[in-house]
């Protein structure tokens, strides 16, 4: 079963026409409001996802700012008491690091923590925590790339037993990026694995906590047998690393998971694919913690009626209520990408949201996330949204979603 739902074109019209503003977009029986349009100094290009810490939302911008290499933000939910916390600094040799791309800011023992994709030694990036109020940076951790070592976190950290485990898309024996431990204030570092060719390599994503809470699952963007990425895991007691999954080309399989990681129901792994399945424009899948039963829920781009399916996601999924969100970069009713919404079996598949430049932002790549109460979604528009005080760019967004 598949359902679109069409945000009204007069709201958008009116706002063109000016007579309404972007501030009171919001009217209360709007399923689509924005919150937030970044003008270039407050910080531009979002490309993570944010955190949700009571009412606040935290995130990061991957350029804007005082110098350029993107900020820290927080933000009441209801779009009131925007801040710039922090300012990345610019500087290779800059130990802080900056530019943080995709995931989200992990909020743990009243500090959050990150990944800055570049800076630090060599320019290889850096593990970083701040205090909520922007106080307190400090780099945890800094990569040199080493065979011992890792390069380019794409994305964060989860915590497991007080130990933070993470991925480099880089560095490690083959340079082929790492899979690594560390205490949370960026003592004990270690690295567990070192992805190859043939196993899968390139990890751009977070890693999964298992069902025995002493497994972590994760995607890899490359290798593999055909090149094409691969599910893994890895046991914490002895670290094994297996290959659950090859991906491969043609429309019964999936292909290059670009920025996402897996979310894990009970003892079942869904995730999504840029590439691949019936029109290789992606797919969302399930498969078992073991392994088996690989299975694809949706290919996008499909039929679906007269409203164009999203296509082409980045980013990953995240699962309330008995249903699976995501996002798609292309797609929609004007093809700058969707917020979409299925269920675990695959038999129900909704479209939430299509974004438009000019208002909501457009081409996100990354995750939604949702209110504590389910009912409320926030996602990033990657570029567009209000003009700055110049009127000649636009610098992205921050929207909200009410669902049913």
């Amino acid at each position: 079963m598949y359902r679109i739902r069409n945000f009204s074109l007069s709201i958008l019209t009116l706002i063109a026409l000016g007579l309404l503003s972007y501030s009171s977009l919001y009217c209360g029986k709007e399923s689509s409001y924005a919150l937030f349009s970044f003008k270039g100094s407050d910080g531009a290009t979002p490309k993570g996802t944010m955190t949700l810490v009571d009412s606040t939302l935290y995130g990061y911008t991957s350029a804007g700012g005082k110098y350029g290499k993107g900020v820290i933000f927080k933000l009441n939910k209801s779009g009131t008491d925007f801040k710039a916390v922090y300012d990345f600094s610019d500087g290779t040799d800059n130990a802080t690091g900056n530019e943080p791309h995709h995931d989200a800011m992990y909020f743990y023992k009243d500090h959050l923590y990150g990944a800055a994709l570049y800076g630090g030694e060599k320019n290889n990036g850096v593990i970083f925590r701040i205090n909520p109020d922007g106080s307190g940076y400090l780099p945890v951790h800094v990569f040199n790339g080493s065979d011992t070592d890792g390069a380019q976190p794409h994305s964060g950290i989860i915590v497991l037993n007080d130990v933070l485990y993470g991925l480099t898309a880089e560095g490690g024996i083959e340079k082929k990026g790492t899979l690594y431990r560390m205490n949370p204030d960026g003592s004990d570092f270690s690295v567990l694995y070192s992805f190859s060719k043939g196993t899968g390599h390139n990890p751009h994503g977070r890693l999964t906590i298992g069902s025995d809470d002493s497994t972590l699952f994760g995607i890899t963007r490359t290798g593999g047998t055909d090149k094409l990425g691969a599910i893994f895991s890895i046991n914490l007691r002895d670290t094994s690393y297996k290959v659950l999954h090859n991906f491969s080309k043609g429309n019964q399989n999936g292909h290059t998971a670009q920025h996402g990681y897996l979310v894990r129901v009970d003892n079942y792994l869904y995730g999504m694919t840029y590439s691949g399945g019936k029109k290789d424009k992606g797919i969302i899948f399930g498969i078992n913690e073991d392994g088996s039963d690989f299975k694809i829920l949706h290919s996008f781009d499909d039929e679906i009626g007269n409203v164009n399916d999203g296509h082409s996601p980045y980013g990953s999924l995240c699962y309330s209520n008995g249903f699976l969100y995501g996002t798609t970069r292309k797609g929609g009713a004007m093809d700058e990408g969707t917020v979409f919404r299925i269920t675990p079996s695959g038999k129900y598949y909704e479209i939430l949201f299509s974004f438009d430049k000019s208002s909501s932002g457009a081409y996100p790549i990354d995750n939604v996330i949702l209110n504590n109460n389910g009912k409320e979604i926030y996602v990033f528009g990657q570029v567009g949204g209000e003009f700055d005080h110049s009127g000649k760019q636009q610098f992205g967004t921050i929207n909200g979603i009410k669902i049913d």
